[in-house]
């Protein structure tokens, strides 16, 4: 029931639960738990640079893929040494810094960890040397030393930093302001050091990694400081070494003596990390034991994804048009359905053949009555063998008959399918989910639809200049955005909904591409049947594709017989296809 306030805003007395959205922050931020257990990682890193102080300076790889924690680690790490009084830390994010200059960036934020008077002592050092900075940019040094440490790296830089002779200098100079900080400390409180923390580099452009490891490399090679890199070091390897990843391990060699790869949760702490986010999150009593398990292998592990896919589930619940036509028990199953199996997905709520959710599941009865030697569902069997066109086992046939009749049943279905009904996980939710659940109008069923904007004509090129496609299908409109996209791309695209128009077709258009569907209003052989026929009568001999609701083994095999080029239900196979075609 519903009401209105006093201002007119409208009161409802069932609010929807309270779900909550994940932040991305890393651990200690943002209210987020360390439910992987990285400070006890973080604690023995620690340990492993303070016992090698003396060492430095030296670089550490903290080495992960995208979304596995390598800044959660970083700011643990840099809570853990923090307790040494000896050791000071600056943090240079290079991803946020793209478009400054990498090597001023990263120097700057060296230079501003020291104290004022080594700077300024540095600085009237640097007065002295005259026939590199020259007299008007000592004077402004000079001025700028009685001001804020800020402007005093300014004016150095600007000094120093006009080319390549006095860029040379910037080395000399942080060496020594080094050489006086580490002075400076004393023994007392242990040997200074200073950890410079870089995060995000594995996210820039591969001109701006190169750019920051060049400076690691030849800048700031001075005693008492530790570089700790936040990276994946593959894609490290890949922008050094210019897609030669050979030449990039080489590289970075010399600049990397350390590496720390985080490994994927242990099993216990996956469960644990789930856990929590599920309880941040308001949304622990919607998922089982069962969902757990798919969702945390499903996403390899991967923190962020888990993160993603629980907030996609609380985005669509509170601002999806689903909220009375669906319960969120369904909506968060349909969502990791959507994710997880993207393919099944599309072609239960796509397919113009029938209800493939309901043959899905016939199958997998008959298929496990078959593997454990029980008598099946006789109205899903019944059901199945009509939906395929096969014939069903008799009643008294033997169990490698009844196997042969799988195997026929198979041919029939889904190349997914077997493997599919294997996954133990995805049936457990395909089950529980409600048939008229999968029914309801979605914005979910735009989502997973292919994305190509209608009539951008900013996006016209000359990529499949040449290209004339004749498409026959008996419903075009379902393919009206690939159609525009092909035109886009320069193909002049022609369609006729049975053979007869595509035969008129024929002499005006010359096509050198055809496409076709296979299964055309209660004729499931249609399109194979018409390619045979032009085939047969020499009308049309060159490339053909089938682009269908669902791709069969049967049908691979009868596509291959009459020499057709591919079968796909996948609207990025065709696109590719057509490109590889002479025009």
């Amino acid at each position: 029931m519903t009401g209105f306030d006093e201002d007119g805003f409208t009161l409802t007395d069932t609010p929807k639960p309270g779900f909550a959205v994940l932040n991305d922050s890393p651990v200690g931020e943002g209210g987020n738990e360390d439910l992987l257990e990285s400070t006890v990682t973080a604690g023995n890193l620690a340990e492993l640079i303070l016992a090698s102080r003396g060492a430095a300076p030296f670089t550490v790889a903290i080495d992960a893929g995208w979304g596995m924690g390598k800044s959660s680690l970083l700011r643990r790490l840099d809570a853990a040494l923090a307790k040494d009084h000896a050791v000071s830390t600056v943090w240079f994010n290079a991803w946020t810094s793209e478009r400054a200059d990498a090597v001023e960036g990263l120097i700057k934020s060296v230079l501003l960890s020291f104290d004022r008077n080594v700077l300024r002592r540095v600085v009237r050092g640097t007065l002295r040397k005259t026939h590199v900075v020259g007299a008007a940019k000592a004077l402004s040094l000079l001025a700028s030393s009685f001001f804020g440490i800020g402007q005093v790296v300014d004016a150095m830089w600007r000094a120093l930093a006009v080319n390549a002779k006095s860029r040379n200098e910037i080395k000399a100079v942080v060496r020594d302001m080094a050489k006086a900080w580490l002075a400076k400390g004393g023994q007392a409180t242990g040997q200074r050091l200073l950890v410079v923390f870089v995060d995000d580099l594995d996210r820039c452009s591969d001109e701006r990694i190169f750019e920051v490891c060049e400076t690691i490399k030849l800048y700031l090679d001075v005693p008492g400081i530790v570089f700790v890199l936040a990276c994946d070091q593959a894609v490290l390897w890949r922008a050094v070494g210019h897609d030669r990843a050979g030449e990039g391990v080489r590289y970075l060699e010399k600049i990397i003596q350390v590496s720390y790869p985080i490994p994927a949760p242990s099993p216990a702490l996956v469960r644990n990390l789930v856990n929590g986010y599920v309880r941040q999150s308001g949304t622990a009593h919607l998922f089982d034991e069962s969902m757990k398990t798919l969702l945390i292998e499903r996403t390899d592990r991967n923190p962020r994804r888990i993160k993603r896919l629980i907030n996609s589930f609380v985005v669509e619940h509170r601002l999806g048009r689903t909220g009375d036509e669906l319960s969120a028990e369904n909506l968060v199953k349909i969502i990791l359905l959507r994710h997880f199996y993207p393919e099944f997905y599309t072609m239960i709520i796509h397919t113009s053949e029938g209800d493939m959710a309901t043959r899905f599941l016939d199958y997998q009865d008959f298929r496990e009555s078959v593997r454990q030697g029980a008598e099946p569902d006789p109205v899903a069997r019944e059901r199945l063998f009509t939906a395929t066109g096969v014939r069903p086992p008799a009643a008294n046939a033997s169990k490698a008959e009844v196997s042969q009749s799988l195997e026929e049943v198979t041919k029939e279905l889904p190349v997914n399918f077997p493997e599919l009904a294997r996954d133990k996980e995805f049936v457990a939710l395909f089950r529980s989910i409600p048939p008229n659940a999968l029914r309801l109008p979605q914005p979910l069923v735009e989502d997973s639809y292919p994305d190509f904007p209608l009539g951008d004509q900013s996006r016209r090129t000359d990529t499949f200049a040449g290209l004339r496609v004749l498409w026959i299908d008996d419903v075009p409109d379902g393919n009206r955005h690939l159609i525009e996209e092909f035109r886009l791309r320069g193909a002049r695209v022609d369609t006729a909904t049975n053979r007869e128009e595509a035969i008129a077709l024929l002499p005006r258009l010359r096509p050198n591409a055809l496409i076709s569907d296979i299964q055309r209003y209660d004729d499931s052989h249609a399109g194979f049947t018409d390619l045979r026929y032009l085939r047969d009568q020499h009308l049309y001999d060159g490339p053909a594709f089938f682009y269908t609701g669902h791709v069969t083994p049967a049908r691979l095999s009868q596509a291959k017989t009459l020499g057709a080029d591919g079968v796909t239900n996948n609207p990025t196979d065709l696109l590719t296809w057509l490109g590889e075609l002479p025009t």
